[in-house]
Formats: C-alpha cells, structure tokens, sequence
C-alpha cells in the first residue's frame, strides 16, 4: 500500500510540474486516461480534493498545495536514494562478504581477491571459510561459493565450472604397491577418504561398460573432512584418494602425484556455483564474480 501511495503521489507532482494530464503523461508513458485514475485513487485515498479541474486549466486546492510541497519533500528522497544506489552499485570501493568452503582458498579465492585488488586497491573482502549451508541473507553475505546447486529458488546461482573426480597417488605409492590396472585392485589398498558428520566417502563409483553405475569398496585407513588434507595424505606416500579436480594445485603436472585408472568415468560431480540473494551486487561483488569466471575457464 505504501509503495502504491508512493507512486501516486509522483504521479500527482508529475501533473503539477507539466500543468498537464497529456503532457504529464507523455513523460510517464502512460495513457491520460490511466494518470488520471490514479490521481482520483489519491484523492479518494486522501480524503480531500487535490485539484481543480477546467476545460483550460488545472490548479491546486489549498489541500493540494500542502500535499504537493511534502510530496516533493518525498521526491527529493527518493532521488537522493536512487542516487546513492547507483553510486553505490558503481563505487571502486567498499566491502565484500563471502562464505566458501576453505579447500577453494588456495587455487580460487584468494587469486582472485587478488586479481581484483590489483586492479581496485580500495575493495575490501571478508572470507568466512566454512562448509556450512549459511543463510547468506540473514548472516549478511554478499555470496557463498559453493559446490552445490542452490535449492532455495529465492537465491541465484551462477554455475561457474564443473567439477571432475580423480585417482591420485604418489610415485612413491605406486612403486611400494604396483600400478593397478583396474578398480578392482584398489579394494585392498591403503587409502585415504573423505568424512564429514556422518557422510563417508569410501566407495568409487564409476560407469561400466553399458553405462551403469557400479562401485567399489575402499580401504580407507585415514577419514578426513579437510579436501587438502587428503591431498597431502596421496603426496606422503601414505595413501591413494579420491579428490575434485579443484582441490589440485598442479602436483600431477609436477610429478609429485599420478592420476590412476584415467579413462574411469565417473558421475557427475557437484559444480561450483557462486550463489546470491539478488541481482543488484555491488560493483566489487559484480567484479569478483567475473574474475572468478574467468580463473575458473582457465583452471
């Protein structure tokens, strides 16, 4: 009701400034004919007359000259704000909340906070580094970095990769127990696996040859809740797992680890979303959202 009173009242200072239904209208691209209803619906809303009405002319009532002056008092306001939202949404400066899970620390938020800075030194960010599903509105996130796909539909999610499992050892590793050939062979192998309040991860499940998922049963002699943890357990030489892709910083490449069984097909795997109560974001959230796009096409 009141934002509905609101847009009355600028209707109404709108017909006031152009001395005109058809002019006042013209500039609200609207017809005559709906302006003029609207002013009626203020004025049975008021209770008073707010102008008078001739074939040649339009004045205001006395009533109509008190409102008028507070409306404009309204429509300063409101311009004020407008203006301060668009300096807002367009400022090089300010702050940014996020909430992501700390194993994407490494290989994606703090790069691109710092491609960010480099570019608008005055940006400043607030990392919660939790695995929590948060209630960004509530707790005053800005987004969440997540690698799920929201199921509230009040929120946005922006897909921003997919993610990939891999089996991963050590040189060292391979060389104690043989490379396997198949999955099979896994089964009664040291590993390491992920755990977290009650999820355990110690099967593989993988795509036979007819396209049906399987599975196979690890032999984890270490559970761990922490993604680079598992990581550093597969460089030790201690174990093989199972990992995304993201968690990675480049140990295959170097050598440090080996990807086992590479032509496993795996299901699909949860993708990073970058998750967001609306579409107006600041501009340093707008910005950290396409720098992250973009690390995550080249990742």
């Amino acid at each position: 009701m009141a934002i509905e009173l609101n847009k009355q009242l600028m209707a109404f200072v709108d017909v006031v400034k152009f001395e005109s239904f058809a002019e006042a209208a013209k500039h609200r691209d609207m017809l005559p004919s709906l302006l003029s209803r609207n002013i009626k619906a203020l004025e049975d809303k008021l209770g008073v007359v707010l102008l008078k009405r001739t074939t040649r002319a339009l004045s205001l009532t006395e009533a109509g000259e008190t409102i008028y002056q507070q409306a404009l008092v309204l429509k300063e306001l409101e311009n004020k704000m407008n203006d301060f939202a668009q300096n807002y949404s367009s400022a090089e400066t300010g702050l940014v909340r996020l909430t992501c899970a700390s194993h994407l620390s490494q290989n994606f938020i703090l790069p691109t906070i710092g491609d960010v800075q480099s570019e608008y030194p005055k940006i400043r960010f607030e990392v919660e580094y939790d695995d929590r599903r948060v209630d960004i509105i509530k707790e005053e996130f800005d987004m969440a970095i997540r690698i799920w796909k929201p199921q509230d539909s009040s929120l946005i999610g922006q897909k921003l990769r997919s993610t990939h499992l891999l089996i991963v050892a050590s040189p060292d590793y391979i060389q104690r127990h043989g490379m396997p050939i198949n999955l099979e062979q896994l089964v009664t192998l040291p590993s390491a696996c992920y755990a977290r309040l009650g999820v355990v991860r110690d099967k593989i499940q993988f795509y036979d040859d007819q396209d049906r998922i399987q599975s196979v049963q690890m032999n984890p002699l270490y559970k761990a809740s922490s993604p680079e943890s598992l990581v550093q357990s597969a460089l030790s030489g201690m174990y093989y797992t199972v990992v995304a892709d993201h968690n990675l910083n480049g140990e295959i490449e170097r050598g440090e680890l080996v990807q086992l069984l590479p032509d496993t097909r795996f299901p699909e795997e949860g993708s990073m979303y970058a998750v967001y109560p609306n579409r107006d974001l600041s501009f340093g959230a707008r910005v950290f959202v396409d720098k992250l796009k973009q690390r995550c096409r080249t990742a």
